[in-house]
C-alpha cells in the first residue's frame, strides 16, 4: 500500500494513513446491527459471539475497500491492541489462553468498531450511532424493569440449546448463553434478598457501568430534541430509569454520573450558559431528593453492613498491585486467584485488569487514550456534544471500581470516536 495525503477537509496533523485507492462506501449494517440488533443478540445467547463475528466483517470489508484512515489519537489505542497481543508471553495454560483470548478480544474488537466508524462517513453519521447506543439504553433500562418483576426468570437461547453440556456446567458460560435476569443475593444476617437487575449482562455491576456510561449520551439526545412532546417522554423514562438503576445498588453507577453532570455544568458555567446550567442543577437537586426521600440511599448503605465490598477491594488491589510490580511490563495476560482474599487479582475495576493483565504498559496506554481523546476533542459546540464528551468522565469515574465487557468498553470508545470524527471532519457536534 501506498501514502496519499488526506482529504482536504481533514488536517493532516490528524490523520495518519491511507491506501491509495479509495474504493466503495463501506455499509452501515455490520456496525449498527451490533446496537440496534442488542435486543435480538441477548435472546439468541450470542452476547460473546455477535461483537466478534461482526468484527471480523468489518475487518474485511475495510481489507476490501483498501482506503482506511487512522486518526492520531486512535493510534495509540492501537498500540494497545498490539501490546496486549505481546502479552500472551505470559500465558501457561489453556485455561489461561482462553481468559487472555476474551480480555483481548474486547480491546480488538472495539478498536476494530472505532476504526470502522470514523471510515464509514458516507454511511454512518453520528446521529445513526448516537441512536444505535440510545437503543443498548433503553434495553438495559426494559430489561432492568423486567428483572425487578422476574428476577428468578432464566431465559433459554437458541445458542444454550446447541452448546456442549461440558461447557454448560461452566457458570459463566451459561451465564452467557442462559442469561438470568437479577442477580438475587441474600447476604448472612439480611432479612430479604436484594434483587439487583443485570440483565442483558451477567453480573448487576455491569449494568451499572453500561447505565452509567449510557446515560450522558442520552441526555445528550434529549437536549438535541426539537419536539416537546418527544423531549418530555425521554425526559419521564430516563426519571423513570432510576427505578431498576437505585435496585442494582451500585454506589460508582451514581458517582460516574455524577461525574458527567459535574463535568458538564462546569463546561456550561464556562460558556456562561446560565439556563441550563440552572436546569442541570435543579435536575441534581432533584434526583438526590429522590434517593433520598425513597430509601434508596438508605438500602445501598444498608447492603454495604452486610457485604464489605469495600474492605474487600481494597484488599485486592493491594494484592494486584504487588503481583504486577513482579511482571511491570507485560503482567499475566489474564486473572488469576488470590487465595488469601478469596478474588481473582484482574477483576474489580478495569484499571486493575488492565494492569494485571498487560502491565503498567497496558495501563498507560489505555488512559493515554481516554485523555488524548478528551483534551482533542475538548472544543465542542453544542450542548448535547458536552453530554457525549461526558461520557469520558465518567468512565475515568468508575474505572476504579468496576471492570468493563465489550458493549461497556463499545459505548465509551465509540462516545470518544464520535467526537473526534466530529471534530475532524467538522461535523458540527
Amino acid at each position: 500500500m501506498t501514502l496519499s495525503s488526506p482529504p482536504r477537509q481533514v488536517s493532516n496533523r490528524f490523520l495518519s494513513w491511507q491506501a491509495a485507492s479509495h474504493g466503495a462506501p463501506l455499509p452501515a449494517w455490520p456496525l449498527l446491527t451490533l446496537f440496534y440488533g442488542l435486543p435480538l443478540i441477548w435472546l439468541a445467547g450470542l452476547m460473546q459471539f455477535a461483537p466478534t463475528i461482526l468484527s471480523v466483517i468489518m475487518v474485511i470489508l475495510m481489507i476490501m475497500r483498501r482506503r482506511v484512515l487512522v486518526h492520531s489519537v486512535l493510534w495509540i489505542w492501537l498500540a494497545l491492541v498490539f501490546w496486549a497481543l505481546i502479552c500472551v508471553v505470559s500465558i501457561n495454560s489453556a485455561s489461561e489462553f482462553l481468559g487472555w483470548f476474551q480480555r483481548y478480544m474486547n480491546l480488538f474488537n472495539v478498536g476494530v468498531y472505532c476504526l470502522y466508524y470514523f471510515n464509514a462517513r458516507e454511511r454512518v453519521s453520528a446521529r445513526q450511532m448516537i441512536g444505535g447506543l440510545f437503543v443498548v439504553w433503553l434495553t438495559v433500562v426494559l430489561l432492568g424493569f423486567v428483572a425487578m418483576a422476574l428476577p428468578n426468570l432464566r431465559i433459554t437461547t437458541p445458542m444454550s440449546l446447541i452448546m456442549p453440556g461440558s461447557l454448560l456446567n461452566n457458570e459463566l458460560v451459561r451465564d452467557y448463553v442462559m442469561p438470568p435476569m437479577a442477580e438475587v443475593q441474600k447476604p448472612w444476617g439480611v432479612e430479604e434478598a436484594y434483587v439487583r437487575p443485570s440483565a442483558p449482562f451477567p453480573y448487576a455491576n455491569s449494568w451499572g457501568v453500561a447505565y452509567a456510561l449510557l446515560t450522558p449520551l442520552v441526555i445528550g439526545v434529549l437536549v438535541s430534541l426539537k419536539n416537546r412532546k418527544a423531549q418530555l417522554a425521554l425526559a419521564a423514562l430516563l426519571g423513570l430509569s432510576l427505578l431498576p438503576a437505585v435496585a442494582t445498588s451500585n454506589r460508582g453507577m451514581f458517582i460516574g454520573i455524577g461525574a458527567a453532570f459535574a463535568y458538564v455544568l462546569f463546561r456550561l458555567f464556562l460558556k456562561g450558559q446560565w439556563k441550563p446550567l440552572g436546569l442541570g442543577l435543579a435536575v441534581i437537586v432533584a434526583a438526590v431528593t429522590f434517593l433520598i426521600v425513597s430509601g434508596a440511599v438508605e438500602k445501598i448503605l444498608g447492603r454495604q453492613q452486610y457485604s464489605d465490598s469495600t474492605g474487600g477491594r481494597a484488599s485486592l488491589y493491594e494484592l494486584t498491585f504487588e503481583y504486577t510490580l513482579r511482571s511491570p511490563l507485560v503482567g499475566y495476560g489474564t486473572s488469576r486467584m488470590a487465595d488469601s482474599v478469596g478474588v481473582s487479582m484482574g477483576t474489580q475495576g478495569q484499571i486493575w485488569a488492565l494492569m494485571f493483565c498487560f502491565g503498567f504498559v497496558g495501563l498507560g496506554l489505555f488512559l493515554a487514550y481516554l485523555l488524548s481523546a478528551l483534551v482533542y476533542s475538548w472544543p465542542i459546540a453544542t450542548n448535547s456534544g458536552l453530554w457525549i464528551h461526558s461520557v469520558v468522565v465518567a468512565a475515568l469515574a468508575v474505572v476504579t471500581f468496576y471492570s468493563f465487557d465489550v458493549i461497556q468498553l463499545s459505548t465509551l470508545m465509540l462516545s470518544s470516536i464520535i467526537m473526534i470524527r466530529s471534530r475532524a471532519y467538522r461535523e458540527g457536534l
